[in-house]
């Protein structure tokens, strides 16, 4: 009983097929409908299969304050982020922690907390503001 948004700029042809009355394949969306989408649904995932240093996407999934499921790939360069949030390359797990996440709201509230405080700590403001500190003297 869920919908599955699609949301990113270019998609495949491939993806565009998966289109449905539960698949909803968005294309590319500004920035406020991306808010938007934040706010309203329910869990994110990255099942990122390719890629190089540390991905905007999963980053901006956690300030959002959304439990986020990904592959391995999506947190390369987050030292100790799997301990926070479900990581498999299995499609079967991530499926199945995507279901637990809907399904059982503290583990919810742990994830999405977890994901937070971590995303807060190595990319707010603050944490920039002591990255520069440690190098300036006053």
């Amino acid at each position: 009983d869920a919908e599955l948004l699609l949301v990113g700029s270019k998609p495949t042809d491939e993806v565009k097929a998966l289109a449905s009355a539960d698949v909803q394949v968005t294309g590319y969306v500004s920035d406020a409908a991306l808010i938007a989408y934040y706010q309203s649904v329910g869990v994110a995932v990255a099942p990122m299969r390719f890629g190089a240093g540390v991905k905007g996407k999963v980053i901006e999934a956690l300030h959002h304050g959304l439990p986020l499921v990904t592959t391995s790939v999506g947190t390369q360069g987050l030292d100790g982020l799997e301990e926070i949030i479900p990581v498999s390359d299995d499609a079967q797990v991530i499926a199945h922690a995507i279901v637990r996440l809907m399904q059982d709201d503290d583990y919810w509230r742990v994830v999405a907390s977890g994901g937070r405080k971590y995303a807060d700590a190595r990319f707010s403001r603050a944490a920039l503001r002591r990255v520069f500190e440690q190098d300036i003297t006053p």
